[in-house]
């Protein structure tokens, strides 16, 4: 087995159980965590037509083409992080902020898609940009907030910050590799692979962490 291969499997397994602990806490009252396990279910169905696409099984217009998934994983994952962000926010002008930044962006976003001549077949390296660097923002705001709060998930914001800024580069980057020799391209997926580990790791920590604090407050409770 290859490098390459093992990071993809080790990437689909950690996502496979990251979805599965958020599901399962989010039933279990984690409502907070509601749009990271959105947008972990998505992830999970994004990569399933993934294969899909990749093995023949599927034909967008006739293509082996994944730019629609693509779209759609980019949205999901600039809503879902962004609501999240917003959600755990106290001050009121923070929250004000977020609404300004999230809708400028959006507007950029659609914008950015309204100009594509074939929607279902054409990658959009904008709208990353315009859409992940709300996201970078909004999670740099929020760590200045950590710096003097005791109580967040700086976790899940550590993984939300470093996959945001992964995908902008990797989105960015992505037409310069055509022609590319393919352990290149590999190479390139196994270093993006690697990044969204590290998420689905912090993700699973900000989760135990949760649950941990929340199993301490019931104790005192009880002990009271």
């Amino acid at each position: 087995m290859s490098f390459s291969d093992f990071i993809a499997d080790f990437y689909y397994l950690l996502l496979i159980l990251t979805t599965i602990v958020f599901l399962v806490s989010t039933v279990y009252g984690a409502r907070k965590f509601l749009p990271i396990t959105i947008c972990l279910i998505i992830g999970c169905l994004c990569e399933f037509f993934t294969f899909l696409i990749r093995e023949d099984y599927l034909l967008i217009m006739g293509e082996q083409n994944n730019a629609i998934v693509g779209h759609v994983y980019k949205w999901t994952s600039f809503l879902s992080f962004g609501f999240f962000l917003y959600s755990v926010q106290k001050r009121k002008t923070t929250k004000i902020f977020f609404v300004y930044l999230f809708s400028i962006c959006s507007v950029i976003g659609i914008l950015s898609q309204s100009r594509l001549n074939n929607y279902f077949l054409q990658n959009d390296p904008w709208l990353a940009f315009s859409l992940m660097s709300a996201i970078i923002i909004a999670s740099m705001v929020y760590y200045t907030k950590l710096l003097k709060d005791t109580e967040g998930y700086p976790y899940i914001t550590t993984g939300i910050f470093l996959v945001s800024g992964s995908f902008l580069i990797s989105s960015a980057v992505n037409g310069t590799y055509v022609g590319v020799d393919l352990d290149v391209w590999y190479f390139r997926e196994s270093i993006n692979r690697i990044v969204l580990i590290i998420m689905y790791v912090m993700f699973l920590l900000g989760a135990y962490l949760f649950f941990k604090k929340e199993d301490s407050f019931k104790l005192q409770r009880i002990q009271r």
